[in-house]
Order: C-alpha cells, then structure tokens, then sequence
C-alpha cells in the first residue's frame, strides 16, 4: 500500500472520531437539558376512581371509590412518579334525597389539586302495596265485599297505608293505588273471592220427632227449602226413609241441593210410642239427714217400665251433696224409657254440723302427747311403755301400714284417743279439694267406726293447719277446711311442742327427748298446756317417751288423751 493511501485512511480516521465525539456531547446535552425542564416542569396530578357523577338510592349504601394522585411529569419522563395521599371531604346521607358533593385533594409542596364527585341520592323505587287475607273468606254471590285488608309500605317515606287509594271497580275487582312523596305510583288489583258456600234451609212442618200410635200410619206433614241465591227450592227435595236404632222407628231423610253444589239435609224420626212413662221407686227416706260431716251414701233407687221392664241402670242422678257444708240438697233421678217417655223423683238432703261440747282447759301442767302417721311395727311397743306408767295418749292414725286394725283396736282397748289424721296421707289426693279432703277422711272415719264402733269427730291436718306444700295442688284449701271444721263440729288439733322427729336424719332420741321437755317448760312459763307431735312410725322417736313421762311425772305434770273437751290448738293458716 502507498504511503498516499495510509495517509489518507488515517486522516478520514480521524475526522470520524471528531464527529463521534460531538454527537456524544450533543446527546448528553439534550438529555441534561431535557431531564432539566422535566424537574422544573413536574405536577401535582389527580383521578377520580368511577364516575364523576354517581346515583345511590335512598335508603341503601354509598361505596366510596376514592380518587389516585401523583407528583411528576405528565409526559413521558426518566423522574419516577410519586404517589401521593388523597384526603377526602363532603359527606353522603343516603337517608336524605338530595345532591352531595365530594372532594377529593392531593397536595405536595406548594403544589395542590383537587377534583369533585357528584353524588345523587333519590328514591326511584316505587311502594309496595300488599294485599291482606282471611283465612276461607269469600263474598256472597251478590253480596258486598268486606275489605280484607292492605298495607303499603315505601321504603324511604315508610306507611303509606293511610294515602292509598281504594277503587272497586264494578267488574268484580278493587284497585288499590298509592304514590310516595317523589312520585312514584305502585298498583295493585284484587280479585273479590265470590262464591256460594251456604246451604239451602230445609223446614220440617211438625218438627223433627213425631209421636204416632203402634198402629197409626205416618202421614206426611209438609216440608220446604229456600236458598239464599236460588230461592225456593222446595221442588228439588229428596226424600227418603230408612229403618232407625229400634224397630219402632223410622228415618225419614230429606235432601236438597242448590245450583252451586250446596248441600242439605234435614231428618225426622217418627216413633211408633208407648204413652205410659215409667216408675222410679227410692229407696230409703225422701229426705235424708247427715250430722257432722258424714258422706253421703246413696240409699238406692230402681226404675221400671211397662214396655221396657228393670230401666234402673238408665237412671240418671243430677245434683251434689257437698256434706261438709251446712245445707240443703236436692238430688233428681231421671230415667227416659226406650219411646222416650220421661220420669223423674227427687231426694233432699239435709247437712248440719255437729254441735260441740264446752271446752275443759286443764292448766298448765297438762301434757297430751299425740303421734301421727301409725299404727306400725313400733306402735305396740309405745303401748307398752304407755301402759308401764299408766298414761294415756291420742293417736292420729292412718291406713298405710299392715298393723293398722290390730293396734287401732289395741289402742282404743287401753283407753287412748284413736283420732283422723288421714287414710291416704298422698297430698295430692288430700288437699287436690274440699271434696278431696273429706272423702279421705270419711273412708278413714268408716273403717275406725267399723273397729270401735265410734265415728271420731277430732282431726289432724297432714302437715298441720298451718302446712304451705298444699298449695302446690289447690290454693286456699286450707282456710277453705279450716272454715269447714268449725261449722261441721269437727275439732282440729295442731301442736304447740315440736319433738323434731320428722327429720330422721340429723336428729337423734336425745334431741327428742330435749325438745319435747324443753317445749313444755316453755309453755307451763306461758301458762298454757302443751300438745306434743310426735310419730309412732319413728324408733328412735318412740324410744324418748319414756324418759318423758318420767320427766313430766317427777315435775308435776299429768298426761291426758285429746277428748272433745279439750281446747284446741291452732297455728295460723297459711293457704
């Protein structure tokens, strides 16, 4: 290669790197200068989130968008853009018709920008108008139409009830209009349920029982039928007979139907008749008298029939003997014989109390000790000790236990007080009444009367006068009894010394023994006699009185059995 051609490559060499070099710098200027005037040319800028203007309807929820802001170069830009917070103000009361305005602001530096949201809060929906019904209502064919009933209810101006409108509109239908306070109208049509459910009326001249002789002939007496629609439709009537519950009766059906499928029947029975009624014949007195609060028991009755013969289990007996009330009562038998011939008889009973003898207060040194719920298997050994010291006590017995007759008499032989406390002693059977009561008392009455020959007249109440568990199965029966003690001339006796032996768990002979001693010192400070309860169903209780009567005898005392004479001792009622 020449020395010309080297030269001339290495010249052009050089020329290129000059311009390499310049446009580098040329480059490097415009980027500065445009990096330069994006820095002082940078923004605050801000978008809403959804549309600018939003409608929400009253009453509902308004989900706020929010808006997105940054600072930087609109354009294209090398600067990285800055997100900026958004701060939100104006408030939405969607309960509220009305327009709201929401601003939304960005701000950085001196740099601020802001842009709003329209908000329109309306009502669009219109009521809702709901139509009342009644259970298997309808209209009489040609009758007026009772409303059932409406509600309208708006859901921004609430009851609308009372600005509906109500139209019946001739074609079998009512129309029921509202608007609310924007204008929006809701109609509703209803349908009137007309139909015709009611039956034709059959009318039987001569009634619906006829009477003819055994050897009469049934003659037809007339009938009719009207309907509330069809009118008379006496043509239309069915009649049929049938053989009826005896073979001196006969049914005769008769049967209409209206033009809607109403259906009626009438019948009537003709009855081929003895004319004689029976006889009822009572036995016992036409009036009888109880004395005391003794039940009664019905004497017996028979009821015979020319035709039918023994009517007596047809008898029917009306009334009540409430015996342990003062009174006059009247009891009606009745008995109809098979042609329907009636007779009746009466019976009076006349209820009076007993009259009670003066009552005998023996001081206070007087002690009547008194056991309930026996006789058991430990009543004989009580009688032993009694008898060892020649005391005498009051039982009030029931029938619970084997030994109950054998020491009710045993007890009535040694001379003690065989008294009522009650046959079942089942609460709920006791004291489910006054009736409840006094029959319990008076089945125990008889079978004590069977075994001494002596109806007692002296009573404890289960739990005492004073008991509360007999509310639990009828309210004031208690005071309604007690009432009825005093004017039947029973006497009641509570208690006035507690042994505490009902509880047998935690107490023992010796704490009987103390309380009941303790009890009638109590009572002599007072000046009053003492009646001690005790159980004779309660070992460890009955082994106590021996050690009491000792006690009683070495201070003074002396022990009686309850007699009608002796004043009673009440606790105060409290059902």
């Amino acid at each position: 290669m020449s020395s010309d051609i080297k030269k001339r490559k290495k010249h052009r060499k050089k020329k290129n790197g000059h311009w390499t070099l310049f446009l580098i710098i040329v480059l490097l200027t415009v980027a500065i200068l445009t990096t330069f005037i994006r820095i002082i040319t940078r923004d605050v800028s801000i978008e809403l989130r959804g549309d600018a203007v939003v409608t929400v309807e009253v009453g509902s929820h308004y989900d706020e968008k929010g808006a997105a802001a940054e600072y930087g170069h609109k354009g294209f830009s090398l600067m990285r853009k800055q997100p900026l917070a958004v701060s939100i103000s104006g408030r939405v009361d969607t309960n509220t018709i009305g327009e709201y305005t929401i601003t939304y602001t960005a701000i950085h530096g001196k740099q601020e920008r802001s842009v709003t949201r329209t908000v329109k809060v309306a009502d669009t929906k219109a009521p809702e108008i709901t139509l009342l019904t009644k259970e298997d209502y309808y209209t009489p064919i040609g009758g007026e139409y009772e409303e059932e009933g409406y509600q309208a209810i708006d859901a921004y101006d609430g009851d609308l009830t009372e600005q509906v409108v109500r139209e019946e509109l001739g074609d079998g239908t009512v129309r029921y209009t509202v608007k609310d306070s924007t204008g929006n109208e809701a109609t509703v049509i209803r349908p009137i349920p007309y139909d015709d459910r009611t039956a034709p009326v059959i009318t039987l001249q001569g009634g619906t029982e006829m009477v003819i002789d055994y050897d009469g002939s049934f003659i037809e007496p007339g009938f009719s039928a009207t309907d509330d629609v069809d009118g008379d439709i006496t043509a239309r009537v069915v009649v049929t007979n049938e053989p009826g519950e005896s073979a001196d009766q006969l049914r005769y059906i008769y049967t209409v139907t209206d033009a809607h499928g109403n259906k009626a029947t009438a019948e009537r029975s003709v009855l081929r008749m003895d004319p004689e009624i029976p006889t009822i014949l009572l036995e016992g007195d036409d009036t009888v008298k109880l004395v005391g609060g003794v039940w009664y028991k019905e004497p017996g009755y028979t009821a015979t029939d020319r035709k039918d013969g023994d009517l007596t289990e047809k008898v029917t007996v009306e009334g009540e003997v409430e015996y342990w009330k003062p009174g006059t009562y009247t009891l009606k038998y009745t008995v109809k014989d098979a042609d329907g011939n009636t007779a009746t008889e009466t019976r009076t009973i006349v209820v009076e109390g007993r009259e009670q003898p003066e009552p005998v207060d023996l001081g206070d040194h007087a002690i009547y000790l008194t056991f309930d719920d026996g006789p058991s298997s430990y009543t004989q050994g009580l009688l032993d000790v009694l008898a060892k010291y020649d005391v005498k006590a009051t039982f009030f017995v029931t029938a619970n236990h084997k030994e109950c007759d054998d020491m009710i008499l045993a007890e009535y032989a040694a001379g003690h007080t065989v008294a009522i406390h009650t046959y079942t002693h089942d609460y709920s059977k006791v004291y489910k009444s006054e009736k409840g009561y006094f029959d319990d008392l008076n089945k125990m009455a008889d079978r004590i009367e069977k075994l001494i020959g002596i109806r007692p007249s002296i009573i404890r109440f289960p739990g005492g006068s004073s008991n509360t568990v007999s509310r639990k199965y009828c309210d004031g029966v208690m005071t309604a009894l007690t009432h009825d003690m005093d004017v039947m001339g029973f006497q009641y006796y509570d208690w006035n010394v507690l042994s505490g032996d009902a509880n047998a768990v935690t107490i023992t002979t010796e704490e009987v023994y103390k309380n009941v001693i303790n009890g009638i010192a109590y009572n002599t400070k007072k000046g009053k006699s003492s009646i001690v309860l005790q159980h004779d169903v309660k070992k460890f209780s009955i082994d106590a009185v021996e050690d009491i009567i000792k006690w009683g005898l070495a201070n003074g005392y002396t022990f009686y059995p309850i007699l009608p004479t002796t004043p009673t001792v009440h606790q105060k009622v409290a059902n």
